[in-house]
């Protein structure tokens, strides 16, 4: 949480906050700003830094009541916190000395203009100064400012302070006075800035202005809040905020801007609604219990033999031990072979359509579990071990749930996976440890190793006797790791196994990293990550949200801080668009934004602050498991939902369990098309979908025969576009790094112990691999503490 420290009145709707929040204060520059979240139900606002103070250790926020967001944070008094404050984010303003420069604020936007104001003093510059408002009112911070002007100008509309006008006429006059000018920077409302750059342009003055778009997370994951920017497009939260205001789309930035205008207004009438019901309703902490888990067959009541828990390890794991000899004797291979796979029972089609937090999947029954592993036959040489990117020890594991010992197989899959639950879920068995299954060379169905998987860690959460693995004493060496997604928190629990001291950093106000913002409930509860995640915090690991490394804290200070190693796996999350036509029309977005607002904002809740439209005509584009994701989380909102892709559907990357499902559910499956332009209405809204007809050639290099275009076209109505093509990795971590050595698209460059160029940083999961599964991240990150520890130890031995 942070404090309030103090709140200062401006105007009706004007306030100014000093916040504590330590470490974006010593980082900030000007230019900088921040993500606020209000409360635990509230929308992530973007809030440019006005000032900081290291010695107190709080940063300023000059805040006018505009929408929900803004009006809850006004109505916050000293002493009240903030749920999450998050940065500094974005490309600090670009500072040196130009000569002689116009700073022109208008409204709030005097407020992030003075850090600037002050860097360009700083630098050598004459500053000319211009701030204006509708009145005198509306004039803020004119001391702070005047303080580091060569010259001040004060406009008011009305002209009721200073000389009466627009801010422009104000900057027209110092241009003409002065007779050269270097530079200028103009920040408030767009179209104010749209006419500062008009003017200046006439005078061919360069001129910056700092744009405050759309934005969710505001580290690049989402792409809401991408412009065109000198007919490129760009993110602002990365590559800006500060652009050449000569080159931006303003008609473009004006339309996008209203965007969520009408879900806006009615999540305000709800909130007056409910403050003029219940006055302090809106402030109120919601409640933080766990929500419970949806009905499952699997229970507790099953044949679990008690007696068997106090095993040590060696006979718990043992393939010689006298139980495990018993049972493999119990029933001949040829018999086993026998026995028909288990089916995995599922929510109706129909029913699970309609909601968007019950998982599909139910879960097998003890009964089921156990006549599943008796299909497995204990090989000698265990194929689907290998397999196994983490090195789970499956055959034990299985035993023991043949066994009706299920809380020893959750002990077993502890050993060497941090995420059971997890994994029994998401992870692609039929493309890992189950396509290494000796039942397929009989062609027989692979034993269902991912469905007992998740059936031994749902047992053990549920009965309420949760294992810690066991731990090494501590040696009180510090390990530090950047993203809490998949191979952070693999890597964090073995480190901590391990007896080090492992401390996560994560950016959003989540733990969990993809597996809360990319991964819907239906499929992967979040109820279920947390327990996991709370099972790593009674091993030791601390956990820090709203931290980026990179902005919020260096590489650097965390070696500074006593940090002996430290593993990166900040995972991929900038999301890739096709560079066509019409891509930044209204409603065509990223499944990163998509699935953020509605799995990690919950902005389908009435009850949320996010803003989200809700599509009738929804097309998603892409193969993956993301647009499956994305396509079943719209048909729970309740559109009519047609997936595109440009091969057919044998060559879909998605799971075969999804693609079923999807189709199950209702999805169209619209294959060998691709996009090739939106068009649309006049207020810039995605209206049609112009699609190319293609046709399947030669395979290329991955093995998938290659779409090729046919000339022919389609044009399909829709009223939302989901873009779900994958992604690159976020550059915030590997740019912010000297010497670290890239790859391509900004991966991390790692050997084969997953160590980076630098002696003390290792890497793995999507920063490195650029976009791959739960499992395969996982394993990365068991790779990198096995050879973090080696090195450690190594060096504390010399």
């Amino acid at each position: 949480m942070f404090r309030i420290v103090k709140k200062k009145r401006f105007s009706e709707k004007v306030f100014l906050f000093e916040i504590e929040a330590p470490m974006i204060a010593k980082s900030r520059k000007a230019g900088n700003f921040v993500i606020v979240r209000i409360d635990s139900k509230g929308e992530r606002m973007p809030l440019t830094i006005a000032d900081s103070d290291i010695k107190r250790g709080t940063i300023t926020l000059v805040v006018q009541e505009v929408g929900l967001s803004s009006i809850k944070l006004c109505r916050l008094n000293e002493g009240d916190n903030v749920a999450d404050v998050v940065g500094p984010l974005g490309t600090p303003t670009h500072i040196e000395k130009f000569g002689t420069v116009i700073c022109a604020g208008g409204g709030v936007g005097v407020a992030p203009m003075l850090p600037i104001i002050r860097a360009l003093k700083a630098a050598g510059n004459r500053v000319l100064s211009v701030i204006a408002g509708r009145n005198k009112d509306l004039i803020i911070l004119e001391n702070e400012v005047r303080a580091s002007s060569d010259r001040l100008i004060i406009m008011t509309d009305d002209g009721s302070y200073g000389e009466k006008g627009m801010v422009t006429a104000g900057m027209e006059k110092l241009i003409q006075q002065e007779g050269h000018v270097d530079k200028a920077f103009a920040i408030g409302p767009p179209i104010m800035m749209k006419f500062c750059c008009m003017l200046t342009q006439k005078y061919g003055i360069p001129t910056d202005v700092s744009l405050n778009t759309i934005m969710v997370d505001g580290t690049g994951m989402c792409g809401a809040c991408r412009l065109t920017i000198g007919g490129k497009t760009k993110f602002v939260c990365i590559d800006g905020p500060a652009f050449d205001g000569s080159l931006v789309d303003w008609d473009e930035m004006f339309k996008r801007m209203g965007t969520f205008k009408r879900a806006e207004q009615e999540e305000l009438e709800h909130f007056k609604t409910a403050a003029n019901a219940s006055p302090d309703a809106e402030l109120k902490a919601p409640d933080s219990s766990v929500p419970a888990e949806n009905g499952t067959a699997n229970n507790c009541k099953g044949g679990m033999k008690t007696d068997t828990t106090a095993e040590n390890v060696q006979e718990m794991t043992s393939r010689e031990a006298q139980w495990r000899k018993v049972l493999r004797a119990s029933l001949k291979p040829k018999d086993r072979t026998t026995i028909q796979r288990v089916t995995m029972p599922e929510l109706d089609a129909d029913y699970r359509a309609t909601t968007r937090t019950e998982e599909v999947n139910i879960g097998l029954t003890p009964e089921m579990a156990m006549q599943e592993a008796k299909r497995c036959l204990d090989c000698v040489n265990p194929s689907c071990v290998e397999g196994c990117p983490v090195n789970i020890n499956i055959p034990t594991f299985i035993k023991n749930i043949e066994r009706g010992d299920f809380l020893s197989a959750a002990k077993v899959l502890k050993q060497t996976s941090a995420l059971p639950a997890v994994c029994g879920r998401v992870c692609p068995q039929e493309k890992q440890c189950e396509s290494r299954c000796t039942y397929l060379k009989m062609n027989k169905p692979a034993v269902a190793i991912g469905y007992l998987e998740r059936f031994a860690a749902d047992y053990e959460r549920q009965s309420g006797l949760i294992s810690v693995p066991e731990m090494a004493p501590a040696n009180n060496i510090k390990i530090a790791v950047v993203g809490s997604g998949p191979s952070g928190l693999s890597f964090a629990g073995d480190m901590a196994k391990r007896g080090y001291d492992v401390h996560v950093f994560e950016a959003l106000h989540e733990i969990g990293g993809v597996l809360k913002y990319g991964i819907p409930e239906f499929r992967l509860p979040n109820s279920i990550v947390d327990v996991e995640i709370d099972n790593l915090r009674k091993m030791g690991v601390h956990f820090t949200t709203d931290c980026i490394v990179g902005k919020t804290i260096s590489i650097e200070q965390l070696e500074n801080d006593g940090f002996k190693g430290i593993f990166v796996g900040s995972g991929a999350g900038l999301p890739n668009f096709m560079g066509i036509p019409g891509e930044n029309l209204i409603n065509v977005m990223s499944s990163n934004e998509y699935l953020t607002r509605v799995n990690l904002m919950d902005a389908a809740n009435p009850d949320t602050d996010t803003p989200m439209n809700f599509g009738k005509h929804v097309m998603v584009v892409g193969g993956g498991n993301t647009a499956m994701d994305s396509c079943r989380t719209a048909k729970r909102l309740g559109a009519e939902v047609t997936i595109v892709y440009r091969r057919s559907e044998t060559e879909m990357p998605a799971r075969i369990e999804e693609v079923k499902h999807a189709r199950e559910e209702g999805i169209n499956f619209l294959t060998l098309h691709n996009p090739i332009e939106y068009i649309g209405d006049a207020n810039g809204t995605v209206k049609q979908a112009v699609l190319e007809v293609m046709r399947l050639g030669e395979p290329d290099e991955g093995g998938r025969r290659r779409p090729e275009p046919t000339g022919e076209t389609k044009v399909i109505d829709v009223d939302q576009v989901i873009v779900a093509i994958g992604v690159s990795p976020n550059p915030l971590v590997p740019k912010s790094v000297a010497g670290l050595e890239l790859g391509k698209k900004n991966t991390i460059t790692v050997n084969d112990m997953m160590r980076s160029s630098r002696h003390d940083l290792f890497a793995g999961g999507d920063i490195v691999r650029g976009g791959a599964t739960v499992i395969l991240a996982m394993g990365d990150g068991r790779r990198a503490a096995e050879n973090m520890d080696k090195q450690l130890m190594e060096e504390q031995n010399k």
